[in-house]
């Protein structure tokens, strides 16, 4: 095959296990209801599920990274696939709660094993000056999930069953986890390091303002889109078909604002690229406050909103491979561990913030975790 198109398809199959893997993650979100009424159990209890997903995500990614660094990359993420598939199709055939709860914990195990690899790998694909872009395809994944398979999904859900949709979710991790390993068994390995060596990059503060950075950029997203349904009731009056529109407008320019930041990291540089994303996002959460009762006002914000979040999301990724490029995968698994942590977080967050101060204390909360980790962003000396 030529070279050009093996890389594309290489890239293609690592954003396409992204996006089930996200899908998997937003999809359980939409069905709460549901699946809390087949299990009889409170949506609460099923939301609990979630939290241990993206804990153990969180917990096993640097874990993993940093234990199985001996370990072929595209073993590791087939291997993790694998899990995923097995976790997840338990899930969606679990006669009790229990069950449920476990084989979504197995799930998450998997996905620690292959999310901050896919990430880790994308540069080490790409021509020399296209790395950005290179990232940005596979990040495109998680953005597709957002856009297009937590819809698409929650929609099966409801023509069929939770059980139908997740399955199938779990059928896709399985082909993938059988594709992985023959198409990248020849992808460029990281030299092998100590352990000791491996666990140093958490001395060096442009990592861990990284991690701190994409915790902060993940929560101020998941404290508007979680909580969307209330943010823009305004607006839609309740009607799910509007709130429908209004974040496949979201998604959709995400996806545009992933590649469009590949693009400007190339060009501008990864640093510069993320701090003029989250000024244009930090804009966007404070426009909702004027914006609130106007349909096409919110549609312009969402769209603002979504360019910027995944253009800075991905220059964030970027900035911390190239840190160390030996010892990317170690950080970009703390990267995954910042990312769950977020998500884990927002949902308690924004509660207690919407019940408080209602939407638009949402919108301010949004803007000060994007200020933060815009603060992240402040030069400081790194360590060899």
């Amino acid at each position: 095959m030529d070279p050009h198109h093996l890389t594309r398809l290489r890239l293609g199959t690592l954003a396409f296990a992204l996006f089930v893997v996200g899908t998997n993650a937003f999809v359980v979100a939409g069905v709460l209801p549901a699946i809390g009424e087949s299990l009889s159990v409170t949506p609460t209890l099923v939301g609990y599920a979630i939290s241990a997903y993206a804990i153990l995500v969180a917990v096993l990614a640097p874990v993993f990274s940093t234990l199985l660094a001996h370990v072929p990359p595209e073993r590791v993420m087939a291997a993790g696939m694998i899990v995923f598939a097995v976790g997840t199709g338990a899930s969606a055939v679990a006669p009790n709660y229990p069950v449920f709860f476990i084989a979504r914990a197995v799930a998450g195990i998997g996905a620690a094993g292959l999310v901050p690899l896919a990430t880790a790998i994308a540069p080490r694909l790409a021509e020399p000056g296209k790395q950005g872009r290179a990232m940005a395809v596979v990040a495109l994944g998680f953005t597709m999930a957002v856009a297009l398979g937590s819809p698409v999904g929650t929609g099966l859900a409801e023509i069929t069953s939770w059980r139908v949709a997740i399955g199938g979710l779990a059928g896709l991790g399985a082909v993938l986890g059988l594709a992985i390993a023959p198409l990248l068994r020849d992808v460029p390995r990281n030299p092998k390091v100590a352990l000791a060596e491996r666990m140093r990059v958490l001395t060096d503060p442009r990592v861990i303002m990284g991690v701190i950075a994409i915790m902060m950029m993940i929560m101020s997203f998941n404290l508007i889109y979680v909580f969307s349904s209330e943010v823009t009731l305004g607006v839609t009056g309740g009607d799910g078909a509007i709130l429908a529109v209004l974040l496949l407008v979201f998604g959709l320019s995400g996806a545009v604002g992933n590649q469009l930041g590949g693009w400007l990291i190339d060009t501008w540089g990864d640093v510069l690229t993320m701090r003029i994303a989250l000024v244009i996002e930090i804009g966007a959460f404070l426009l909702m406050l004027i914006t609130l009762d106007s349909l096409a006002g919110t549609a312009m914000v969402f769209a603002l909103w979504g360019a910027s979040g995944f253009s800075s999301v991905v220059a964030l990724q970027h900035r911390l491979a190239s840190l160390k490029p030996q010892h990317s995968g170690i950080i970009l698994s703390w990267y995954s561990t910042g990312m769950y942590v977020g998500i884990s977080l927002a949902p308690v967050i924004g509660a207690a913030v919407l019940l408080g101060q209602g939407p638009a204390g949402l919108a301010v909360a949004a803007a000060i975790a994007a200020g933060i980790a815009l603060l992240m962003t402040v030069p400081v000396r790194g360590r060899a």
